[in-house]
């Protein structure tokens, strides 16, 4: 009897404890499992229909994406925290989007030639390529390019563009070290975007001078291009082209830019460009999605899309001009931006000569080479009235001395040097072409080309009349009438009639809200 009652109690005890732990089990459970039927245990919260509609079954109002933090190709960390969060409860607040829209500003700085300061100890095989080369500061690319950084930090544009010719001639270290000061202007809160130039991939001129010699210095290739500028555009893109460099970038809800690749380096580098044929037909999508969407996009490239200079007429306009021409303006396209040239250049397409400038065709804007005196770079605005204007800067190179207490007094009085430095590179190389004649007028024909030069790369006009009823060009005249010299002396004044340093253009969008045509207003 004793032992049947010990065995009830075993089971008794047993029963207890495990209707004790299914209890716990249950309000464990019912603690984390989200509310049903809009309950919470701080009150009720409104039911809201599926789909995404409101109570009187009305959509939401659209959810505007900021490029930024929304999830694009290559932006994984933003996709996994769209899913694991989703859309949040109706009820619960939401800050509101009050800002107006502020239209971007994008900053251009082409043909950079960055040149790494460990590839040389600035003796006579460094200074006789600088004297041999096209007046560009080699010599002192890093401390412009820090200069230019301050800059940016209290501008704040919305993107700063490198659009080709990176480096000097493609030295890896050159890359790297170029790399590095771009990444000191993101961590001041400004994004960088990159695309390569003729210089920068493949270039078996990449050289180091140390004492009276030169070496070869180490290249790279497509993929070691990218491995080193990934971060500065390629891996924010919302598409890349397979077949190239090239990529989209979105400045904000309104606005693309379009990064083309335009060099030709397989297997080695060429002076010209050319866009290829698959990326067309990549651009081509970008176009017809832009469209859909009504997003205004800017193709941005080394190469340049129009005939732009007398001068230069080979390797500079795209082997391909017309089949991306046709392309850009089948989307009515507003401009297109590129460098390479070294001249600070605008102009808009016209096939027919005697074609009426309220028809629209597309602009281009050439960017002059950072690394030439004046040292300026392009500033393209989105204005509130929706314009579009694009003005040079000069990088205020001597300002930066000043607060950084430096004590060379070429970059403490950087406005005249860096003039006089083009002036004088470019003389010298004419003067030693020049041969039996007086030493005066040899200076003075050498000086007039020296100028006009400086003038041309600037985007400057140049009053021919004057020029030409000067001294200096009568002795030209009189002595070489005959020369390649001269007549390129020629072709710049005829080729620099107006200031090249802005260009405007209101956008079609703001056309269409004014009037119903088309009128295709902008100016040069």
């Amino acid at each position: 009897m004793n032992k049947r009652k010990k065995n009830g109690l075993l089971i008794l005890i047993y029963t207890i404890m495990i209707l004790l732990c299914f209890g716990i089990v249950m309000v464990v459970d019912e603690l984390h499992s989200p509310p049903r039927d809009g309950q919470e245990t701080a009150g009720k919260l409104p039911e809201e229909e599926p789909g995404g509609r409101d109570e009187d079954g009305e959509p939401d109002e659209e959810e505007h994406l900021n490029p930024e933090t929304e999830p694009s190709e290559g932006n994984v960390e933003s996709e996994n925290h769209k899913n694991i969060y989703g859309k949040p409860p109706k009820s619960i607040p939401v800050k509101e989007q009050t800002e107006a829209y502020k239209p971007p500003v994008i900053v251009i700085a082409s043909d950079v030639h960055y040149f790494s300061p460990e590839l040389t100890d600035y003796g006579e095989a460094f200074e006789t390529m600088l004297m041999r080369d096209d007046g560009k500061l080699v010599n002192y690319i890093p401390q412009l390019m820090d200069a230019f950084t301050a800059e940016m930090e209290e501008l704040k544009p919305s993107a700063v563009i490198l659009s080709g010719d990176l480096t000097l001639n493609g030295e890896k270290a050159g890359h790297v070290a170029l790399a590095q000061k771009l990444k000191v202007i993101e961590e001041k809160g400004v994004k960088v975007l990159v695309i390569p130039g003729n210089h920068d991939i493949n270039n078996y001129f990449s050289a180091s001078y140390f004492g009276d010699g030169k070496k070869p210095a180490d290249i790279v290739d497509p993929e070691g291009f990218y491995d080193i500028y990934r971060q500065f555009g390629y891996d924010q893109a919302r598409s890349r082209d397979e077949d190239s460099l090239s990529y989209v970038y979105e400045l904000d809800q309104k606005n693309w830019l379009l990064m083309l690749d335009s060099a030709q380096y397989e297997p080695l580098n060429k002076v010209g460009g050319r866009i290829r044929e698959e990326t067309l037909v990549w651009m081509e999508k970008q176009l017809e999605e832009a469209r859909e969407q009504g997003i205004t996009v800017i193709p941005i490239a080394h190469h340049n899309l129009l005939k732009e200079s007398i001068l230069y007429p080979t390797d500079c306009t795209l082997e391909n001009s017309r089949n991306v021409i046709e392309l850009l303006e089948s989307y009515r396209v507003p401009l297109y931006i590129s460098g390479h040239l070294h001249l600070q250049r605008t102009k808009k397409y016209k096939p027919e000569p005697g074609e009426s400038d309220d028809v629209y065709h597309i602009s281009e804007v050439v960017a002059d080479s950072f690394a030439i005196p004046p040292c300026q770079y392009g500033v393209l605005e989105w204005t509130d009235d929706g314009r579009l204007v694009y003005t040079t800067k000069e990088t205020d190179v001597e300002n930066w001395a000043e607060k950084q207490g430096v004590s060379d007094e070429n970059l403490l009085h950087f406005k005249e040097y860096g003039p006089k430095f083009l002036t004088e590179v470019i003389s010298s190389q004419v003067y030693d072409r020049i041969s039996n004649l007086p030493e005066e007028q040899m200076q003075m024909m050498a000086g007039l080309y020296g100028d006009i030069n400086k003038a041309y790369c600037a985007g400057i006009p140049i009053d021919a009349k004057e020029i030409r009823s000067g001294e200096a060009f009568r002795l030209w005249q009189r002595n070489l009438p005959d020369s390649k010299m001269f007549a390129e002396i020629d072709e710049i004044l005829r080729d620099t009639g107006h200031d090249h340093n802005s260009w405007e253009y209101e956008l079609e969008e703001k056309r269409s809200e004014d009037s119903d045509e088309y009128d295709g207003k902008e100016q040069p």
